[in-house]
């Protein structure tokens, strides 16, 4: 009898831890991850390697040598090899098509490779299933911008000269295609084609025809299941433009795929990022709710400058790529993602002088509405995108008199809206991998990029030290060491100011690209372990 008793309990015992492991939530092991970005700026290289390596999660790239610099396109040959050799061990992998098809991004749009080279090196996605059936392939390419200026280096030298008239011939176009051209709208449109040089308008548009037959490509790719999850990004657009006209012929190329191995948003650099995210979820099991908290005024309406559509269809794309789930209430949701959008629904430039601290009662209760978020034991980031390339002013001062900006999750404010919208939703989603001190030191970082620096040193630099120097700001070279210093002291004397709850005690700044208009930042926080030994 003894000896059955003894036999039932073993029994007994299986079977609970059956059923324990049939109901057990997942656990967050972690994941090996190859991650190729889409250029070597901090932004998608450096801040986002510093995010994964906080997590539990395996994270490999490329050799330095391997990537893009500048204009100087990566080596897709050593790229696709390293790619080859890694593949087989790891469980996801994060390939820019920009990257590994044409170099980089910047090279995407300078690139003279001809289809029968595209086509080689995009069969190289097959082979990544024929070493690695298993593994989770997640790619992002990008639709080519259609800049409305002419300014950048990252363009064809002729668009220097003729990039605002490109521009228009492409939106004319565009819309006469849509709904239709006015009589002087028509005329326009003969003048500017008269304007720009047969021969550049062709090889202008030869090369979006070679990208958007890369991204056709792609798209095919993902319905045969060669590739598991495809991000679609419009970089730099506009209701009508040449990229909105190709995104709408690929959308409804992708038109029957589901969102859940499909999507496309306005956006770019925060893309590697937002798939690395959802690599993180797939593995710990995690779909994360977000609410989306708009601010008053025009709120989730807001079509943001250099992008095509509503704020909150970018938002909601961004939630869904990142494999989470809109909550619709703030009960039900891990995440609050409080995006910033201007009171009139027209976002400027940070840099521009109506960006001061003002009285705004809709700046105040937005910040209360956050404090009581928080308040309520909810994490809460903020996707600043009420001016492009930096932070609101207004708001950062309401957030720091209220002493919420220590009490955030993570904020981001650069760039385009959905450059912050995919930052703010990814750190914030990812600080429950983090933990404290790493969140913290992330936030810090982007507080000091996206509002000490673009909102306000950025022009101070430009303006007092660059005019002085009468250097290029794009071509800093032999003065990088003096921007730098003269940069790093304004942003700790900024930090001493207006993020006393931080304690940083010391910052390092880079310019990746020798020009004033990005940075990389390092911090030091007292009483916080570095970033070498969180990791």
């Amino acid at each position: 009898m003894k000896k059955y008793v003894i036999v039932a309990v073993f029994l007994s015992v299986i079977v609970a831890g059956i059923v324990l492991a049939c109901f057990a939530l997942p656990v967050d092991n972690g994941g090996r991850v190859l991650y190729v970005p889409l250029d070597e700026r901090p932004v998608n290289l450096s801040y986002v390697t510093e995010t994964l390596n906080a997590t539990s999660a395996e994270l490999l790239t490329p050799p330095p040598r391997y990537l893009p610099e500048q204009t100087q396109p990566g080596s897709t040959e050593k790229l696709w090899q390293w790619v080859f050799d890694n593949c087989k061990n790891a469980d996801y992998i994060v390939l820019s098509a920009d990257t590994m098809i044409y170099g980089g991004l910047t090279s995407s749009r300078l690139h003279h490779a001809g289809r029968d080279e595209l086509d080689k090196l995009l069969f190289n996605f097959n082979r990544v299933k024929e070493i690695n059936p298993d593994i989770k392939l997640y790619v992002f390419s990008t639709v080519m911008r259609t800049p409305r200026t002419g300014g950048s280096t990252a363009e064809p030298g002729y668009y220097q000269i003729f990039g605002s008239r490109i521009f228009k011939i492409t939106a004319l176009r565009d819309k006469e295609a849509v709904v239709g051209l006015s009589l002087s709208e028509k005329e326009e449109l003969e003048r500017l084609l008269k304007g720009v040089p047969v021969l550049v308008l062709n090889d202008w548009l030869q090369r979006r025809d070679e990208n958007f037959h890369v991204n056709t490509r792609l798209v095919e790719k993902n319905r045969t299941g060669i590739i598991d999850y495809l991000i679609l990004c419009r970089d730099d657009t506009a209701v009508y433009s040449q990229s909105s006209k190709e995104w709408r012929a690929l959308y409804k190329k992708a038109g029957d795929l589901p969102a859940s191995k499909f999507i496309s948003f306005s956006g770019a650099d925060e893309v590697g990022l937002v798939l690395l995210t959802r690599a993180v979820n797939h593995w710990s099991g995690k779909i994360p709710a977000v609410y989306a908290r708009f601010a008053p005024g025009v709120g989730k309406n807001t079509v943001p400058a250099y992008e095509d559509q509503a704020v909150w269809k970018n938002v909601r794309n961004h939630i869904y790529a990142a494999r989470c789930r809109p909550a619709f209430s703030p009960g039900e949701a891990d995440l609050i993602l409080a995006v910033n959008t201007p009171e009139n629904g027209i976002s400027g430039e940070a840099g521009a002088p109506g960006n001061t601290v003002q009285s705004s009662p809709a700046a105040d209760l937005f910040a209360d509405e956050i404090k009581k978020d928080i308040r309520d034991g909810r994490k809460v980031a903020v996707a600043d995108v009420a001016f492009a390339n930096g932070a609101d002013n207004t708001l950062m001062a309401v957030l720091s008199d209220k002493r919420l900006l220590s009490e955030i999750t993570a904020y981001a404010g650069w760039n385009t809206a959905g450059n912050s919208i995919g930052y703010a939703l990814c750190q914030g989603v990812l600080a429950s991998h983090i933990g404290e001190a790493g969140a913290a030191r992330l936030l810090a970082v982007w507080l000091l990029d996206d509002w000490a620096y673009q909102a306000n040193v950025r022009g101070e630099i430009n303006r007092e030290i660059i005019k002085n120097l009468d250097i290029d700001r794009n071509k800093l070279d032999s003065a990088k060491s003096e921007v730098q210093a003269e940069t790093e002291k304004r942003l700790l004397v900024f930090a001493k100011n207006n993020l006393a709850d931080f304690d940083i005690q010391e910052i390092k700044v880079t310019f990746p690209w020798s020009r004033t208009f990005d940075i990389n930042v390092e911090v030091n926080l007292a009483n916080q372990k570095t970033a070498a030994e969180i990791q």
